[in-house]
């Protein structure tokens, strides 16, 4: 399970960086828009992080760590 977790964490934070370097090359609205996509789908990966970090008693902080 722990694989299966880990793999479910990578994914959603792989997501999020795709989401931040799409926004490079935009301006305005366009830039707002993705800038709100990369920031949910960050705001997610970090909620799954600490709701793993207060089931397991593990750090937050290792967890997040590259």
């Amino acid at each position: 399970m722990a694989d299966t977790l880990d793999d479910k964490l990578l994914a959603l934070e792989r997501s999020a960086e795709e989401e931040r370097v799409r926004r490079t090359d935009l301006a305005g609205e366009e830039s707002d828009a993705q800038w709100r996509r990369w920031r949910d789908t960050a705001e997610r990966a970090q909620a799954a992080v600490t709701a793993h970090a207060e089931t397991t008693g593990a750090n937050p902080y290792e967890l997040s760590r590259p």
